[in-house]
């Protein structure tokens, strides 16, 4: 009998969250670049008027290196999702400069009211939110936004190197690592959810830390071009592994969404093992890249 992995979900609940990020405590949130993050709200608005074409994924044609797809027969690991929501932290990234952001669904899943932070004891309150029915995705809405990145165009292929940004345990932090295939992923507590996401071998940390990853959920994977690759949803600390979710999701998301998404946003730029840890620290002074504060209670 075949035994189903288990990996913790990747989601920090802290108690007294709110008393560290939000304002009236002389506390302050721990950030390199806390004295220079701008306020989202300052950034230019565009034009509605102006139609956007809607971000497809890439068609995988098969060939050396393509991944298949994970058969119904394979056990899916297994993510537990808390029944009861508490104060907690995640990641999120730009989708457009007027306001809309994408993060993992259980970071924002239950939670009375959601802040991107924008600084010490700052933040930019969510008005909308829309939450994908199968995967674990969610796309937020704010008044004023930051710079986007773009979308691959490319097809994924095993071996191929990812670097994932965000905030685990609320600190910044990059990781570089491996393709290894697609898995299924299910989901159980909170609600349930199966899904397809593609699994990566953890190979390089900056900072150099082997602990929890928990709190880079909703954070981008990206390729060696700048480009969104996918959305890092969980991770298993025992066997090394990081999983983001399926391009196919994230197109769908996006779409039923409704929110305005840019296609090919933001400049790109090239990313390997000796700067990476630098291009995820510019994508968070940009605010790009975001810490997301969940509040369990109004």
């Amino acid at each position: 009998m075949r035994r189903t992995p288990f990996i913790a979900i990747l989601l920090i609940v802290v108690a007294g969250l709110s008393d560290l990020l939000l304002p009236g405590d002389g506390r302050q949130a721990r950030d390199e670049n806390r004295t220079r993050r701008p306020n989202p709200g300052q950034f230019e608005r565009r034009d509605d008027t102006a139609r956007r074409e809607a971000w497809k994924p890439p068609r995988d044609s098969g060939g050396s290196g393509s991944l298949e797809a994970p058969s119904a027969r394979d056990p899916a690991i297994s993510v537990a999702i808390p029944s009861d929501k508490s104060n907690s932290i995640g990641t999120a990234f730009s989708l457009d400069r007027k306001g809309v952001w994408m993060t993992a669904r259980h970071v924002v899943d239950g939670c009375a009211r959601v802040l991107i932070v924008t600084g010490p004891r700052r933040g930019v309150r969510v008005r909308q939110t829309y939450i994908h029915p199968r995967a674990d995705l969610a796309v937020l809405q704010t008044r004023g936004g930051a710079p986007a990145v773009r979308f691959t165009e490319q097809t994924l292929r095993r071996g191929q190197t990812g670097y994932h940004f965000g905030y685990p345990k609320g600190e910044p932090a990059a990781v570089q690592s491996t393709l290894i295939g697609r898995r299924r992923m299910r989901s159980v507590g909170r609600y349930n959810v199966i899904e397809p996401v593609v699994a990566w071998a953890d190979r390089v940390r900056v900072p150099d830390s082997y602990g929890g990853l928990g709190g880079i959920s909703g954070g981008p994977a990206m390729d060696g071009n700048g480009n969104i690759i996918g959305v890092t949803v969980a991770g298993s600390k025992r066997r090394g592994r990081i999983y983001t979710t399926a391009l196919t999701s994230i197109a769908a998301a996006i779409e039923r969404s409704g929110a305005p998404a840019e296609r090919g946003g933001g400049r790109r730029g090239t990313i390997d093992g000796r700067n990476f840890a630098d291009f995820g620290a510019t994508l968070r002074k940009r605010l790009t890249v975001a810490l997301v504060y969940c509040a369990a209670s109004a």
